[in-house]
């Protein structure tokens, strides 16, 4: 008989951003970071460590605009998401969040980080700290010491506290996706707890606490949004990319350009569909990341690349690990032709650039130029085409 291997524990993720935001006076989720709804911060930030399978849950007059914010985010490709439906409390939605998971093939063995939507901020090395931590409670939190005084107040009264050994608590928490469903099951029917740790204690397991990170803040006020903006652009640098790109007209080739057919009775020559703005946006990017260029990545030489769709060759430059970690903010294009007139297919680009390249419409902009009847683009011989990517890279 074939041996059954075990199966091997995964790390899994339950982000909770069904919160009605009713502090900050509309929703935080969609409060823009660094060009990005905020939401798309906190996913690419709890990605960096190994996830495979990630639950967002969410209200479900969100829905539409989280999936929209989940194309956005910058993740792995080794990650899958899925989205939930929130309950009405924390506990509520993070359990829907593990049936989801379970539905689509987690373990009651695998691991899961339940995490705030709203905080965007957490860092690789607090996510390795629980990582390490992982095998020692049954569940584990990171904190952080009180550092103000502490007051109780009550009907006009108020009075001290005593702050020595109070700890604030943060998310991401890590435990095992069994440990929490059998702390769901043993408590009462409706009980709510603020978090996880609360929930896993009241049924007597073990929480083990981690040092957390002060810069780990969860968005409540909208005055939140810009000590986030602030710390994100700290971590990052600025990138910007540049590309040109140029082919002369051919006979008997259709027209190609920013991943759009152009009625003409010429296309351009080339190995691949000779789509001289996808080109250019391709080189820009690249060398946005510190990645090379196209003619490195796809070699005229390579008989696979004859007749290929450029708009192919952009996703799997969008799946470079080393692009991956770029953000892009924004993408400026000008074509140069004296021919075909090319005014009535900026928009239409423009709309399908920002789906390859998972930017907002606003954020790419195609401008048409001709050559002043100079030079051989100027007598209507070909096309050129130049393009500035600017992006945001981790320091």
């Amino acid at each position: 008989m074939k041996a059954v291997r075990a199966h091997r524990p995964c790390l899994t993720a339950v982000v909770v951003a069904a919160g009605s935001s009713t502090r900050f006076g509309q929703d935080k989720l969609f409060s823009s970071v660094a060009g990005k709804p905020l939401i798309c911060t906190t996913l690419e930030a709890l990605c960096r460590v190994p996830v495979g399978r990630l639950v967002l849950v969410c209200r479900l007059q969100d829905r539409a605009r989280i999936q929209e914010c989940v194309a956005r985010a910058t993740l792995p490709r080794r990650v899958h998401v899925f989205l939930a439906d929130g309950g009405s409390t924390r506990s509520e939605s993070v359990l829907s969040g593990l049936n989801v998971l379970a539905d689509n093939g987690a373990s009651d063995q695998d691991w899961v980080l339940v995490h705030d939507g709203a905080r965007p901020l957490v860092s690789r090395s607090l996510l390795k700290r629980l990582l390490t931590a992982r095998e020692t409670g049954h569940i584990v939190v990171p904190v952080i010491p009180v550092a103000d005084s502490l007051r109780r107040t009550s009907g006009g009264r108020t009075e001290a506290l005593e702050r020595s050994g109070v700890v604030a608590v943060q998310t991401p928490q890590l435990c095992q996706v069994a440990t929490l469903r059998s702390a769901y099951s043993s408590c009462a029917d409706g009980a709510s707890f603020g978090d996880e740790a609360a929930l896993i204690e009241s049924t007597g397991g073990k929480v083990l606490t981690v040092a957390g990170d002060t810069r780990n803040i969860k968005v409540t006020v909208p005055e939140d949004v810009e000590v986030v903006e602030a710390a994100f652009n700290a971590s990052v640098r600025t990138v910007v990319g540049f590309g040109y790109d140029v082919h002369r007209f051919a006979s008997g080739r259709p027209l190609f350009l920013g991943g759009i057919r152009i009625a003409s009775s010429l296309g351009l020559d080339g190995t691949s569909d000779a789509d001289a703005v996808l080109h250019a946006v391709m080189d820009a990017v690249l060398g946005c990341a510190g990645a090379g260029d196209i003619g490195g990545m796809f070699p005229s030489s390579d008989t696979r690349l004859v007749g290929i769709d450029s708009a192919v060759l952009l996703k799997r430059v969008m799946a470079d690990r080393r692009v991956r970690r770029l953000r892009i903010v924004s993408v400026d294009i000008t074509i140069v032709a004296e021919r075909p007139r090319l005014q009535s297919y900026q928009a239409p680009m423009e709309r399908k650039l920002s789906r390859l390249l998972g930017l907002r419409s606003t954020e790419v902009d195609v401008k048409v130029t001709g050559n002043d009847a100079i030079g051989w683009i100027g007598r209507g011989e070909g096309i050129a085409a130049l393009c500035v990517v600017t992006g945001l890279r981790p320091r």
